[in-house]
């Protein structure tokens, strides 16, 4: 039997968890996914936050803009979709965070840019990606391998992080970082990588290479 590449395969999600950013950190072929068939309440709309009351995430309206079409590629934003409202979320969770004011101004000039009623949820994903690296200099060196579908075999040792789940916190286990509302809700894990930012940027990396999938963390 043909040895299979070794390889990781990402799903395209907005403002991803520190998970994410660890698979797209590591060594080797790393495969950005931009034409999976979209799958509903997955981490491919939502931004996962922490507000006073704790864990919540911000779901981003969406359909499929061809009824005959599964791929992520057709989903877009519906009438829903408002930049003022989304950014009223993060206001409420982050106001009191030592960097939010820092990036609300950049953060909100990208939610009129890419995330508006008819605009692709794929080209908005990707542009999130681009826009932590040009905030804070997290990308990964080389780039991703993109593909239309990606459908060939993948050794389960090296990693399918497209399948439901597969980014959770059941999966994964965070280094611990200062949050706001710590005080009344402990430490909580899988934020977007957002959450990371509005606390301490200059460490976000260090966070991310500091996440371990919890069953290889002691090997």
């Amino acid at each position: 039997m043909k040895e299979l590449p070794i390889r990781r395969i990402l799903p395209t999600c907005p403002f991803p968890n520190l998970a994410w950013y660890k698979v797209a950190l590591s060594e080797g072929e790393v495969i950005l996914d931009t034409q999976e068939n979209y799958v509903k309440q997955t981490d491919r709309n939502r931004i996962f936050i922490a507000d006073a009351h704790g864990a919540k995430f911000i779901t981003l309206p969406v359909h499929r803009r061809n009824a005959n079409s599964r791929s992520i590629s057709d989903v877009v934003f519906t009438e829903a979709m408002i930049p003022r409202v989304i950014m009223r979320h993060f206001r409420t969770a982050y106001s009191s965070a030592p960097f939010f004011e820092h990036f609300e101004g950049e953060l909100m000039e990208f939610f009129e840019k890419f995330g508006t009623p008819g605009k692709s949820l794929l080209e908005f994903n990707l542009a999130s990606f681009k826009w932590v690296e040009q905030m804070i200099g997290l990308k990964r060196e080389g780039g991703f391998v993109e593909n239309f579908k990606y459908t060939e075999p993948v050794k389960m040792a090296e990693g399918d992080f497209r399948k439901k789940g597969a980014l959770t916190t059941k999966v994964w286990s965070y280094k611990k970082y200062a949050q706001i509302f710590e005080d009344r809700n402990g430490f909580i894990e899988g934020r977007s990588v957002l959450d990371a930012m509005f606390h301490e940027p200059n460490e976000v990396k260090n966070w991310c290479l500091e996440t371990y999938l919890r069953t290889l963390k002691n090997e």
